[in-house]
């Protein structure tokens, strides 16, 4: 299970070994470590250091995000043994034409996977701009395969997104309105719900690439900075449109959150409300768990697992195994 606590007062114990959450003496929840695959702290939760301890111990990663959900850090167990990958991963992060090859392809995913979304809403409210939004998209794909180097790829995947986040403020109801992507804050609701779900996806995503033995600070797409989970951006990519982007859709458009449900944060944009985000978390973690099918031979899995599977592969690829395949829906 992975563990969200962000209900602030809330203090981390160890007892035995279990995990007990506790506010003003009272004990609100108990979880074996066992049980545990990750834990994700909103704001600033307290943790007891026996509880630190036992958690590293485990090998449970803990994300330290802020109230509104933007990623600040790990609390992460010591580096696994197999310097030898981690090694290949940095020689990898250093050869352009690697590096090319995997930005056109992951990227060439996303702008797919971005198609996949519109084109299912599209089936039921068609749109003549809406259509001319996956012709745009099309025409990046093919740009894409003539770009001659990282950069390149990520001008046309940055037009690809204003086309597509266009599109996407025509998907939503009326009384959301969205017309560009805003970040870092967030200046409307469903720049909000984007945000929230590409920072839960993007830790998701960390723990995936942890648990293969990579390093996911060392990007091949996205550049090296320091504390920036480049790796885990790059594997994000291919995930956006298909968790993040349609779980903000369905909320919206299903009335499961209303604007009154966000309000203005400090910062100057806009959050969800302590009940919206509950709300959001539901949903997520359903959609997260729910079996879909995989698109090589229809076995059932889960996004969660589908982002396990492609950490795999990106670990096969830089170690020279296979080609890279990207997630794509079937």
């Amino acid at each position: 299970m992975i563990l969200y606590i962000r209900e602030q007062g809330v203090e981390i114990h160890r007892t035995g070994e279990r995990l007990v959450l506790r506010k003003d003496g009272e004990t609100l929840q108990e979880v074996r470590l066992r049980d545990v695959e990750r834990i994700v702290l909103f704001g600033p939760i307290d943790m007891t250091t026996p509880a630190m301890y036992a958690i590293l111990e485990a090998g449970i990663e803990t994300d330290l995000l802020t109230e509104d959900g933007h990623y600040l850090g790990s609390l992460t167990p010591g580096l696994g043994k197999n310097v030898l990958l981690r090694r290949t991963q940095y020689r990898k992060a250093d050869d352009p034409a690697f590096r090319l090859e995997l930005a056109r392809i992951m990227l060439d995913a996303k702008i797919g996977n971005c198609r996949y979304v519109i084109s299912r809403h599209e089936r039921n409210h068609p749109s003549d701009e809406l259509k001319a939004a996956l012709d745009a998209l099309a025409d990046a794909r093919q740009r894409l395969r003539h770009a001659d180097d990282v950069e390149s790829c990520l001008g046309v995947e940055g037009d690809a997104a204003r086309i597509y986040f266009a599109a996407l403020g025509k998907m939503v109801r009326a009384e959301f309105a969205f017309t560009q992507r805003t970040r870092r804050p967030p200046r409307d609701p469903v720049n909000a719900l984007l945000s929230f779900g590409y920072t839960l996806v993007m830790t998701e995503c960390l723990g995936a690439l942890a648990a293969h033995g990579l390093d996911p600070y060392v990007g091949m797409i996205h550049s090296t900075q320091y504390g920036r989970p480049a790796l885990a951006l790059d594997l994000l990519e291919e995930f956006r449109p298909v968790i993040a982007d349609r779980i903000a859709l369905s909320l919206v458009n299903k009335g499961e959150l209303q604007p009154s449900d966000f309000q203005q944060s400090d910062d100057g944009g806009v959050r969800m409300i302590d009940e919206a985000r509950t709300i959001y978390l539901k949903k997520y973690h359903r959609i997260m768990s729910v079996e879909i099918r995989s698109r090589t031979d229809g076995s059932p899995l889960s996004f969660r697992i589908a982002i396990q599977q492609q950490a795999s592969r990106l670990r096969a690829a830089i170690e020279g195994r296979a080609p890279y395949d990207p997630y794509t829906p079937r």
